[in-house]
């Protein structure tokens, strides 16, 4: 029992006979549950097609900062409206994204911050892309009440360490800061996401993350067709693939690999209200 809380089974560049032939191997592998995540209003819909289609698949809706400068208000209400299906289970991606520069700077952060009040409004988990810009992600995050009180309020505490604690349903999605980072935004109710670069020999902060985050902490991802795993690397990835990322999560936090599995699957239910609504 395998959880992919984050891939690109939508990807805009597959032909529908690829999807089909990716779908087929999901469903005779040992993943049990994936999130087909969206990164504007037409792969949204495709996510949604995909969740109709497969008893294994769930979708998140909502728009990646690479529109930042072409999406319109009409797009936002499009998420609001993709958001009732019954299997939208998160508003994501959304975030902020300087890899490639910072000309579109401020468009970035209005399209976060009217996401950040769309996932409130409707009380639904966040997915986080976040890629140079960790201290504006926080900052803006915590400013549009991704942390506060009432948000936790809405959902179901966690268990970590034998606590009780508040759960915010914030995921950092593939999570590149520091592991001081990670555990700062776990004491805020956020759940730390990791992939592909726990796997790398070049990963060493993000395989820090996972060793120093609490296993109830944390969710397992691919996103696929990006960051194939250790020794897949190089290829485009696959949500199969998980295991080896599950794998190395296992031996960096001591666990067996199936009991492993075992935590992060319940983590992604729980974290997505999977087959307790």
């Amino acid at each position: 029992m395998l959880f992919d809380a984050h891939t690109h089974l939508n990807f805009e560049k597959y032909t529908e006979e690829e999807r089909q032939s990716l779908a087929a191997e999901i469903e005779s592998s040992d993943v049990s549950y994936i999130i087909d995540v969206a990164d504007c209003v037409e792969s949204a819909v495709q996510a949604l097609k995909d969740s109709e289609d497969h008893e294994w698949c769930y979708a998140a809706v909502g728009i990646h900062p690479d529109h930042a400068s072409t999406y319109t208000d009409a797009d936002i209400e499009e998420i609001r409206k993709l958001a009732a299906h019954p299997k939208a289970v998160a508003i994501g991606e959304i975030g902020l994204d300087f890899y490639y520069g910072t000309d579109d700077r401020d468009e970035q952060q209005e399209l976060f911050r009217k996401q950040i009040r769309l996932a409130n409004e409707l009380r639904m988990p966040i997915m986080i892309h976040s890629r140079d810009a960790h201290q504006l992600t926080m900052d803006i995050l915590k400013e549009e009440g991704a942390f506060s009180d009432e948000r936790k309020s809405w959902f179901p505490a966690r268990t970590v360490g034998g606590k009780t604690v508040p759960d915010a349903r914030v995921q950092m999605h593939c999570f590149s800061g520091s592991p001081e980072l990670a555990l700062e935004y776990v004491k805020l109710g956020a759940t730390i996401s990791l992939g592909g670069p726990i796997t790398f020999k070049n990963g060493k902060r993000a395989a820090e993350s996972a060793r120093q985050t609490p296993a109830e902490c944390l969710l397992s991802e691919t996103d696929a067709p990006y960051m194939a795993p250790e020794p897949l690397r190089g290829r485009p990835n696959k949500s199969p693939y998980i295991e080896h990322i599950v794998r190395r999560m296992a031996i960096l936090k001591g666990f067996e690999y199936d009991e492993m599995a075992q935590i992060l699957t319940e983590n992604g239910k729980r974290f997505f209200n999977i087959d307790q609504k």
